[in-house]
């Protein structure tokens, strides 16, 4: 059973992964709609990011940041990849397998979450509402 602390501190990485995954394709994808949609999603994981942190220090705790091996692994995989393929078809392709993977996390975390705390309760519904919306965004573009 995760505590509301353990669900804000799930939160927090997932977003940032978001947030890097982003702005790794993003000087890839060009300019018009796609481009559009994705500054939209950074947006987003950068609002409940936010929300998530303030949460947290009005709890007394501070938020942890990605794991440096973490977070240079994942960069080092969005390089290879944007390099190794830059359509816009590839980054749809590789944005929907993060949205999976976070939406995946978040649905997990979110049943092991028995606490009484609405707004990060309403905060973790937030961010899954975000990855499938992200996902359904990113269909048109495979």
């Amino acid at each position: 059973m995760l505590t509301e602390a353990e669900l804000l501190y799930d939160v927090s990485p997932t977003t940032e992964m978001g947030r890097d995954g982003i702005e790794t394709v993003l000087p890839h994808s060009g300019e018009g709609p796609f481009r559009a949609a994705l500054e939209q999603q950074l947006a987003e994981y950068r609002a409940i990011h936010g929300t998530a942190a303030e949460m947290l220090r009005a709890r007394g705790q501070e938020p942890k940041g990605l794991s440096p091996v973490v977070r240079f692994s994942a960069g080092m995989a969005g390089a290879f990849r944007s390099m190794a393929g830059q359509s816009t078809s590839k980054i749809a392709e590789m944005m929907i397998q993060g949205n999976t993977m976070g939406l995946t996390k978040g649905l997990r975390n979110l049943h092991s979450y028995h606490g009484k705390d609405v707004r990060v309760r309403e905060l973790a519904h937030k961010l899954l509402a975000t990855e499938e919306a992200n996902i359904v965004q990113m269909k048109p573009y495979l």
